[in-house]
């Protein structure tokens, strides 16, 4: 870690803080979600389309405040941001519990998604700029850091949603995690979390002096400030906006409709929850391995790579018949959504700069966001019409190797400004 005058270095604090946020993320329905999606379908009468459209709901919600979200975390930093947004996700999670139409659970699930604290996928707004915002050359570690806590909340959450769903029910499952989430993230976002080093008197990663990268690193030879009007021009931006696009259309039909295939296909579940477990482990592994990474290779291979495990997850659910695949699946999957996580938290701050960043991601972020809202009910659909999820997996798989040449030809711009060659000095004659 690096230290300044003989202390922690104060953005190792920021990193733990929203390591223990998307730990608790999953006490708002994150991927433990689709443990509730057959109680809940059963007693409320709802069909997998309309579990889909919730989800929709929710990804919609959160794409209509990203810009919002990001102009203030630029301004103001996450503290208030943060606390607020968990303590009304709670009140929504809350809600849930009390549910008796299929409209108010779609309507809660849209007031949660507002909030920006259950993005689906990971890489959210409120987690992931503040972390770029305070390193630069250790991004990839720190990112990795606090996307960890993802992992590792769905390790734990996991088995223990179910538990309390098998214990409980269903309605006071979701009281009992708002209150998890409440007691894990407020206290710690108000007392701790800050904007930016340079409010501190601190500059990023802790040095001394202005962060210059080392040459070595092929991934940042010097930051670049981008001004989201600037960056909106680049053709760059327009390849990786069609990538985490088509992304996020395949990653929301399989995220909210995977545990009940398998559950369907006749594997117990508890089994099934100790499966995703196993997907949410990959996930936290994996997040280390792609920050490290990150730090000394270009991150869009990282993000081919990802895609390209999401199309060989999904292909073993295809295929499948028994707990071997039901376990590699999940594995597969979640190492992909682990390299997808670093992905998502570290690509805009490394081709565009720490500035705008926030501004900039709250324009972007809705097209991963309306692409996930179209996957979910989308996928219900095909299930609801033909009986099976066998044709959106299909498709799925081949939305993900698209994807995947696409962000493989994005690499980073360069800055009008900065690429410009030097006019020679005017000599006297």
């Amino acid at each position: 870690m690096s230290r300044l005058q003989g202390r922690i270095f104060y953005g190792w604090v920021i990193v733990g803080v929203l390591f223990v946020v998307n730990f608790a993320a999953h006490a708002n329905g994150q991927l433990n979600f689709g443990l509730f999606v057959i109680p809940m379908s059963t007693d409320l009468g709802m069909s997998r389309s309309l579990v889909g459209w919730a989800q929709t709901a929710k990804v919609l919600a959160g794409s209509a405040s990203s810009f919002v979200i990001g102009r203030l975390l630029d301004r103001h930093g996450p503290r208030l941001l943060v606390a607020v947004a968990s303590l009304v996700t709670a009140a929504g999670v809350v809600g849930l519990a009390s549910v008796r139409q299929p409209w108010q659970f779609v309507a809660l699930f849209a007031l949660i998604g507002l909030m920006g604290l259950a993005t689906p996928g990971g890489g959210g707004l409120m987690t992931s700029v503040p972390v770029a915002k305070w390193f630069v050359r250790q991004r990839g570690r720190a990112m990795a850091l606090a996307t960890l806590g993802l992992g590792v909340g769905a390790v734990v959450f996991l088995p223990f949603t179910q538990v309390l769903i098998s214990g409980v029910g269903w309605r006071k499952a979701w009281l009992l995690l708002a209150a998890t989430n409440v007691v894990m993230t407020v206290p710690l976002a108000l007392l701790l979390l800050r904007r930016q080093p340079e409010d501190m008197g601190l500059t990023p990663d802790g040095e001394p002096a202005p962060v210059q990268p080392r040459a070595t690193n092929p991934v940042r030879h010097r930051e670049q400030t981008w001004t989201a009007q600037e960056a909106l021009a680049t053709p760059t931006l327009k390849k990786l906006l069609l990538a985490f696009g088509l992304m996020g259309l395949a990653m929301g039909g399989a995220s909210v409709h995977r545990i009940p295939y398998w559950v369907e296909r006749g594997f117990d579940p508890q089994l099934v929850s100790y499966s995703f477990a196993v997907d949410a482990a990959g996930a936290a592994s994996m997040v280390l391995l792609a920050g490290i990474m990150a730090e000394r290779v270009p991150v869009r291979f990282i993000a081919t790579a990802s895609y390209l495990g999401f199309a060989v997850a999904v292909g073993l659910m295809l295929v499948g018949s028994n707990s071997l695949f039901l376990f590699g699946s999940t594995a597969v999957f979640g190492i992909s959504v682990g390299a997808n996580m670093i992905v998502q938290g570290i690509i805009w701050a490394d081709y565009y700069g720490r500035a705008f960043l926030g501004t900039i991601r709250g324009i972007v972020t809705p097209v991963t966001l309306v692409g996930m809202g179209i996957g979910a009910p989308f996928a219900g659909y095909v299930y609801d019409f033909t009986g099976s999820y066998a044709p959106a997996w299909w498709l799925f798989i081949g939305i993900y190797v698209v994807a995947a040449l696409v962000m493989l030809g994005s690499p980073p711009p360069k800055h009008p400004v900065l690429a410009a060659p030097v006019a020679p000095k005017a000599t006297a004659d």
